[in-house]
C-alpha cells in the first residue's frame, strides 16, 4: 500500500514526517478531512472562520509530490 503524508499549513508548515498507508489516494482524502475535522474541532474557540482561510492540508506521496491541497475554508 501506499503511504500518504499529510502537512498541516498555516502561518507554518508543520510536516508529518510518519505518514500513512493507505489503499490509494480516495482513502487519503477522507483521512485529511477527518484530520481537518479534528483540528477544527480542538480549535473552534480559539479561531474563527476567516482564520481558517490560512490553513490548508497537503497530501504528498513518498516521493515528495503533491498530490492535492485540502483547504480548511471549505470543510
Amino acid at each position: 500500500m501506499p503511504r500518504y503524508f499529510f502537512h498541516v499549513l498555516n502561518h507554518i508548515r508543520t510536516q508529518d514526517d510518519d505518514g500513512v498507508e493507505l489503499p490509494d489516494l480516495k482513502a487519503a482524502i477522507s483521512e485529511a478531512l477527518k484530520d481537518v475535522a479534528d483540528i477544527k474541532r480542538q480549535h473552534f474557540v480559539t479561531l474563527d472562520n476567516h482564520a481558517w482561510a490560512r490553513w490548508s492540508i497537503e497530501i504528498c506521496d513518498e516521493a515528495g509530490a503533491v498530490l492535492l491541497v485540502v483547504p480548511f475554508s471549505e470543510n
